[in-house]
């Protein structure tokens, strides 16, 4: 049924375009010199002498060719020009489709002496904090969006939508330098498509203005899409249809529409799909909530936005609606207002089967679990912003943000030990979410610059769950009442608010040092409410009073800094001391604590764009609200939390070195960090396990734990390929509670990458990679798990107008109980389209070989899981598509 309507929409849809094109025909051909030679980038504006018919503009490729969109019948003055020739001025009218003009220019009569222009070609640049990726160097025009551009340039990666550069994560997304959806990156590369990419540029400590350069303390990671001239003033961005072929009831309908100029753009995406091909979840939206101030970084002032968000991937069925609209306006040169809606409306099936393994002092307790859910998620999020800018010394912005979700949620988990149990868990929650800011940037003087900011948050998050099963669980807990069946139910509710305020001053106090000192006050409410009670069989409710919660917690931080900048040689350094004085109240307890926050960073500048830097600070942190509840609260089935209002904040010493060498980027690069972590006192999780039951107790221990991480990478580029090595190992100790006993642990997570890129020729291009990745747990006992995948990338053009692109994977798994799996899977696409025509026929093949099952493997606490995830099946599409 679903695939009838679709076919009809589809009909409708093309048709409705064909008729829309009628009266529009297609004028094509080549601008020459008078040897007969191509010219390239030459402008043509055909401008109609009718006032409701829109001049069409079109710049020639590097053959020469243009292509126009004009009016049947109406007559244009039609102008050619380039810098180097005379320009040609003609009237003309044109009633035929497809019809060829070409045009000879004639060269200026000024002549220039000969000029020697010496110049190598570098296919990646880096001046001062840029890089910058020349795309045609990289790419062969087989690449359909952003994501399949960035899979071919040394030094990125692309991973579950996030892109990191020499091993860091790009923070902020730009189009012509303009945030792109607030900076999502996952909007942008896969939706913005490849053809219309003329270069990459990674910037690093991206600032959105010069008078951010010395007040902001952020370290943005910008990746900035430059446009090709060609799509600069124009609209461009294609429409996706597909429909499963024979018996699949698979579909899909894709628009994405993009504008770009000085004074104003937009962006329009869409997603209709049932195949796992999502573009934004409601997790991906809770991480564009805040941070959206300059100055003043921000966490959530609440702690259940994600509780009821799932993922994108590994998912069993899924139903995808999804709309987004970007838009930025310059009204006059000091104003301009920007902003984005986003709608999201998923329903989401999960299907997996897991062996957990529960280790208690020497013994071990191995259940078997089948976990099916489903999830009905509806979010939505508005976002405006307001930049003026009186003077090149004063700026203000204003954001305001506001996010809201509801979800449905059920799952069904059958969990064995001896005997075989069923438990049914519902859950109905919705969250509401506002936030906005206010800031100002000033240069008062030529030695000051001063910035104050406004943020405030409210959360608001309110949610019922209900476990229910034939058998008795969470007895040991819970005075629950015998029955022949057995229903928990939970009620929650938490309101929070966060607000803060900060005024700074950056003093270039003399040429050899910079002082800078600010003020900030920050204050947080919360207040969490929770409820249970038992229902039974004839609809009675028993509700459990002692257990309810109803936590005020309330934080307030007054602090000072000062901070001293200077440069002496290559040696950079900046040295920082700031004094909190907190106020912490909640259950009728309150703490007053003094903590002072240092901060060191050394920067040397070995040579041009080779760099070692250190970093050294002494932080705090509060614990997660409900560590701090004084009742228990339901986590699952199986699982409790009681938390504990004496727990104040956790402390910890960090240290980092990094060292980079950019200096022959074009030819080889190499970075490598080392982060150390000292933290006393720290959190901890205490459990106290009753077979599968676990009721976890937050505590605070003096015990140090500790962590190492280090981030390896080195590139080469050749002329034809470019070679990646990645290695990163982490090791952390850390103390394990059980049952009141502390056993110390050590586990270690390896991860080895390596990528091979290589251009067979002008239209092939190959992709081989191979990567590692290992766990291994020690503690009384030796428990690890690994993966080996090798996977290829290829795509080639055939016979000029055909695409063929393949992806394949191979995955070897060793899980923490030692049995071993393995799995393949592959994609292929074939793409057939005209020159100079906007319709595409493809097919899509997606898991040819039918895998159903990916495995995972996961430790946290005292439990070791290896995940049997059921995905999608084989999905066939036939597609359909029409590029502006």
């Amino acid at each position: 049924m679903v695939f009838k309507k679709l076919t009809v929409f589809c009909f409708i849809f093309f048709t409705a375009i064909l008729v829309a094109q009628k009266n529009t025909i297609i004028i094509s051909g080549r601008v020459l010199d008078s040897l007969a030679q191509p010219i390239v980038k030459a402008t043509l504006i055909a401008k109609s002498k009718q006032a409701n018919v829109k001049t069409n503009y079109s710049i020639t490729d590097v053959n020469g060719y243009y292509k126009l969109k004009l009016q049947k019948g109406v007559t244009y003055q039609l102008s050619i020009s380039h810098l180097s020739y005379k320009t040609l001025q003609k009237e003309v009218t044109f009633l035929e489709n497809d019809a060829h003009y070409s045009v000879v220019l004639k060269i200026k009569a000024e002549s220039l002496d000969e000029v020697i222009i010496n110049y190598k070609y570098k296919p990646i640049e880096k001046k001062k904090d840029t890089i910058t990726y020349n795309l045609k160097a990289f790419t062969n025009g087989n690449e359909f969006k952003m994501k399949d551009v960035l899979e071919k340039l040394p030094g990125v990666k692309v991973e579950n939508s996030t892109v990191k550069v020499q091993g860091k994560t790009v923070t902020k997304l730009l189009v012509e330098g303009k945030p792109f959806f607030d900076g999502s990156t996952k909007l942008a590369i896969e939706n913005i498509p490849a053809d219309v990419m003329d270069k990459i540029e990674i910037i690093s400590n991206y600032k959105e203005s010069e008078l951010l350069r010395n007040l902001a303390d952020n370290e943005d990671l910008a990746l900035n899409v430059v446009l090709k001239e060609d799509k600069k003033n124009f609209m461009f961005g294609d429409i996706e249809t597909g429909s499963g072929v024979a018996l699949d009831e698979f579909y899909k309908l894709h628009p994405a529409l993009f504008k770009y100029n000085p004074k104003s753009n937009f962006s329009f995406i869409a997603d209709v799909n049932n195949f796992n091909d999502n573009s934004l979840s409601f997790s991906d939206l809770s991480r564009l909530v805040g941070n959206t101030s300059n100055l003043l970084r921000q966490g959530s002032s609440a702690n259940s936005l994600l509780s009821l968000a799932t993922g994108n991937e590994e998912r069993f069925q899924s139903l995808t609606r999804f709309s987004a609209f970007n838009f930025q306006k310059e009204i006059s040169d000091k104003f301009t207002i920007s902003g984005y809606a986003v709608y999201s409306n998923n329903d989401i099936q999960n299907k997996a089967n897991s062996l957990r393994e529960y280790i208690v002092d020497d013994t071990s307790i191995e259940e078997n679990r089948e976990d099916f859910s489903n999830t009905a998620n509806k979010s939505s999020m508005f976002t405006i912003k307001l930049d003026y800018d009186p003077s090149s010394n004063q700026k203000w912005l204003y954001n305001a943000n506001y996010l809201t979700n509801s979800s449905l949620f059920d799952k069904e988990s059958i969990s064995t030990l001896e005997d075989a149990n069923q438990f049914l868990t519902d859950t109905n929650g919705d969250n509401y979410n506002f936030s906005h800011n206010l800031e100002g940037y000033f240069r008062v003087s030529k030695k000051h610059t001063m910035g104050i900011a406004f943020y405030q948050n409210v959360i608001k998050s309110n949610s019922i769950d209900s476990w229910s099963s034939n058998n008795i669980f969470l007895d040991n807990f819970l005075p629950l009442q015998n029955t022949s069946s057995y229903q928990i139910l939970q009620n929650n509710s938490i309101d929070a608010q966060q607000v803060s305020f900060l005024a700074k001053d950056y003093w270039l106090a003399s040429r050899y040092f910079h002082l800078f000192y600010d003020v900030r006050y920050s204050k947080k409410n919360s207040t969490i409410r929770t409820n249970i009670s038992q229902a039974l069989p004839d609809e009675t409710i028993v509700k459990f009073i002692n257990f309810d919660n109803n936590n005020i917690l309330k934080l307030s931080d007054v602090n000072f800094g000062i901070g001293i900048k200077s440069l002496i040689g290559k040696l950079e350094f900046t040295l920082e001391g700031r004094p909190h004085f907190y106020n912490f109240s909640r259950v009728q307890l309150d703490n007053a604590t003094f903590f002072i926050e240092p901060k060191l960073t050394l920067s040397y500048k070995i040579d041009d764009d080779i760099e070692l830097d250190f970093d050294y600070n002494y932080s705090n942190n509060f614990l997660n609200d409900l560590d701090y509840l004084e009742n228990l609260k339901i986590l699952s089935f199986n699982a409790v939390l009681q938390g504990n209002p004496n727990l104040v904040d956790e402390r910890s010493h960090n240290f980092g070195i990094f060292y980079s060498n950019y200096k022959n980027v074009d030819d080889y690069f190499f970075s490598s960090s080392l982060d150390f972590s000292i933290n006393n006192p720290v959190r901890n999780n205490g459990v106290f396990q009753d077979g599968i039951n676990q009721l976890n107790a937050p505590v605070l221990l003096s015990l140090a734990e500790q962590s190492l991480s280090s981030f390896n990478e080195f590139g080469l580029v050749f002329n034809k390929s470019s070679l990646d090595f990645t290695f990163s190992f982490d090791w952390f100790k850390t103390n394990q509670v059980i049952n009141n006993n502390v056993t110390q642990i050590n586990s270690y997570e390896y991860y080895l990458k390596t990528k091979w890129l290589y251009k067979l020729s002008k239209a092939s291009q190959l992709n081989l990679q191979y990567k590692y990745s290992g766990y291994d747990v020690v503690a009384e006992g030796d428990n690890n798990s690994s993966e080996h995948t090798f996977s290829l990338n290829f795509d080639t053009k055939l016979f000029k107008n055909v695409i063929f692109r393949t992806d394949f994977s191979t995955n070897f798994v060793t899980n923490f109980d030692e049995g071993t799996q393995n799995y393949t899977i592959q994609n292929l696409f074939l793409g057939y389209s005209k020159p100079n025509s906007p319709i595409s026929y493809n097919i899509n093949f997606k898991n040819i070989y039918n895998n159903g099952v990916i495995v995972r493997n996961t430790f946290g606490n005292n439990l070791f899981i290896s995940n049997q995830v059921f995905t999608l099946p084989r999905v066939f599409l036939f597609e359909l598509n029409y590029k502006f």
